[in-house]
């Protein structure tokens, strides 16, 4: 089994809406979200995760600048990730067309294997 990081995308608008939404609305986007995060957690593919606050800081080459960020002119936010075991892309790539993050036109999710490092 290999790891997978998966990285919610969408726009700085849809991320603005998302957070703007009604509590019921906001309620309704959970349940689809534990739902597929439950079947994850059912087949034993589901290491975790979590949501990401809009707002971060970012630190630039040896002079070590911090400046806030993530900027504003992007074209996509990051808004969490998931951790989860797979045998192949191919595998990671079918447990995420599930995921509630593709019900927006603009909502990505990126797959990525975690590189593993002797220690």
């Amino acid at each position: 089994m290999k790891d997978f990081m998966l990285v919610f995308r969408n726009s700085p608008q849809s991320q603005e809406q998302f957070v703007n939404q009604s509590p019921e609305q906001m309620e309704a986007e959970m349940a689809l979200w534990n739902t597929w995060m439950g079947k994850l957690a059912a087949q034993n593919k589901l290491m975790g995760g979590e949501p990401l606050y809009p707002e971060g800081k970012v630190i630039h080459g040896t002079k070590k600048k911090v400046t806030d960020g993530p900027f504003v002119e992007g074209k996509d936010v990051v808004g969490g990730y998931v951790i989860i075991k797979a045998e192949s892309y191919d595998e990671a790539v079918a447990l995420s067309k599930d995921c509630p993050q593709l019900n927006a036109d603009d909502g990505t999710v990126e797959i990525r294997e975690i590189m593993k490092m002797d220690q």
